[in-house]
């Protein structure tokens, strides 16, 4: 099954007076996340560039959904699968990679920590690393896939005006920021961060010493920084509204979407990363 086409569905609820606001609901694709369209670009990449020949490693590291994604795709191809992650990712992330068979390298630290460990693991000849970070693969899925489904499907006779991608791996901002422009020249680009020292599972900040080198940041017009008791806070929100029960990072865009809209008006589209269910181990929803 190819990730893609989930819906695009209208957020009425949660939209300040006169604005409208439309998610694309990402956890509607395999494994439950975004990150599914770059496991699956980075995966077909590397088999036709002839990197996994039968029985080759696969390592990567992740915050847990690009690696959940990539063990899937390993499993039901025949490949062994390592994935370096933050020993405190929540056990839900857990469980599911070892369901897909993955073998796990905890890490003490956070994402930086654990792209040291798999990348050193590379450089011991143990296998093949997509590294997210760094693979055009990334972006591609979605200025060729995420984009593209946008345009197709937005319902208004005018195009909308702002979109709202969390900043993690850089992947989902430039890639959907490269094909929205095509259509849409003047749409205004929300990038929405983490607080370098308050952070929330699949986001960074600017301001972290390390920049992911598929990120183009001058594709961004606006960035918004959320803490992790306002993403929690829209987390519920949007559950009591809309009754979608979305994951902390997307809470992060919802936060920085409504909050925006409330105060300039327009027409947004918001990306939401994931559901919740991965993280109830880890955050106080109630």
């Amino acid at each position: 099954m190819k990730p893609g086409n989930t819906p695009l569905v209208e957020l009425a609820n949660l939209a300040p007076e006169g604005t409208r606001l439309f998610a694309k609901l990402e956890w509607h694709n395999p494994t439950g996340s975004i990150k599914d369209r770059a496991a699956w670009f980075m995966f077909e990449n590397a088999r036709n560039q002839g990197h996994l020949p039968p029985g080759t490693q696969l390592i990567e590291s992740t915050s847990g959904n690009t690696g959940i994604g990539l063990s899937r795709l390993a499993l039901i191809n025949g490949y062994p699968m390592t994935i370096c992650l933050p020993a405190n990712s929540t056990e839900e992330r857990k469980q599911l990679l070892r369901a897909y068979g993955a073998t796990l390298v905890e890490v003490d630290g956070g994402p930086n920590e654990s792209i040291e460990v798999a990348k050193q693991l590379v450089a011991d000849g143990e296998g093949f690393m997509c590294y997210q970070y760094g693979n055009p693969g990334n972006p591609e899925s979605h200025e060729f896939g995420t984009a593209l489904e946008i345009i197709r499907d937005w319902p208004l006779d005018a195009p909308p005006e702002h979109a709202f991608c969390a900043y993690g791996t850089g992947g989902t901002i430039t890639g959907t920021s490269r094909g929205l422009r095509k259509s849409y020249p003047s749409i205004r680009i929300h990038s929405v961060e983490e607080f370098v020292h308050d952070p929330i599972s699949g986001m960074r900040s600017q301001d972290d010493p390390f920049q992911p080198p598929v990120a183009d940041l001058s594709l961004v017009t606006d960035r918004h920084e959320v803490t992790k008791p306002e993403a929690i806070a829209a987390v519920s929100t949007t559950m009591n509204l809309e009754g979608h029960f979305i994951g902390t990072s997307s809470g992060a865009i919802v936060h920085a979407a409504v909050n925006y809209l409330d105060a300039h008006g327009g027409t947004a589209v918001v990306l939401l990363p994931d559901a919740g269910w991965k993280y109830l181990s880890g955050d106080p929803w109630q």
